[in-house]
């Protein structure tokens, strides 16, 4: 008898139904598109943890920017950054704003075409538009299996001579974007990781508004600046 059960819990484990099953990589990159748009379409909104690295290669400069990050579809981000520098980064359709709380100032501009929502964090803010504003496709490597991330290449459809392209990292059980890597000609790169991503049923509109201390200074800045956390 004992035998008998011995060889059984052996075949059970030796057999594809006691294995533990590796994700399967969708078999078009449009696939992919559909299954994270169906994840986000059922959801105004999502907070998460963020940890941000910016690469300057050619002058081999680091920054690291950590914090939340609340998303609005279709076009409102903020970045609550708790480290190294308290601020509050603001991204909505083609201005941004930047709110230092330690001494009260602020700034506040145009954000450049080229890093609008749309052409930059669209992939975060309007995940239904994914496949009309970016060209996608597989990178050479399209999975993982370690960090369990299928990944997809993103280039800008409606601008086919821009110079950056993103790669995403997708979770391959929610179908969750975990990961952005937005890399420019030069080989600079930021480098976006979330975790801990909630979707929520509403955000309320005070957290993308800034409201800087009576007498702070605020700087209107000139259109081709960018938020100093990006």
């Amino acid at each position: 008898m004992f035998v008998s059960c011995f060889l059984f819990l052996l075949l059970l484990f030796a057999s594809p139904a006691g294995a533990q099953q590796q994700p399967s990589l969708p078999a078009t990159p449009d696939a992919l598109v559909r299954k994270v748009q169906d994840v986000y379409a059922h959801h105004c909104c999502f907070q998460a943890n963020f940890d941000q690295l910016t690469v300057n290669v050619a002058m081999d400069m680091k920054d690291r920017f950590k914090g939340v990050m609340y998303v609005k579809k279709p076009g409102s981000i903020v970045l609550d950054v708790a480290a190294p520098e308290r601020q509050k980064v603001v991204i909505r359709g083609r201005h941004y704003e930047v709110y230092f709380p330690n001494d009260g100032n602020a700034a506040r501009g145009e954000v450049p075409p080229e890093i609008s929502l749309d052409h930059f964090f669209g992939f975060f803010a309007n995940v239904g538009k994914l496949d009309v504003n970016f060209s996608v496709q597989f990178p050479p490597r399209a999975f993982d299996e370690t960090e369990k991330l299928f990944f997809l290449e993103l280039s800008d459809k409606k601008n086919p001579t821009s110079t950056y392209r993103i790669l995403l990292g997708i979770d391959s059980d929610r179908f969750t974007i975990r990961r952005a890597i937005i890399y420019d000609a030069l080989g600079n790169y930021n480098r976006f990781d979330l975790t801990d991503i909630q979707f929520l049923k509403s955000i309320p509109d005070s957290r993308f508004q800034i409201a800087p201390k009576p007498g702070s200074l605020i700087n209107p800045s000139i259109t081709d600046s960018a938020p100093k956390a990006k």
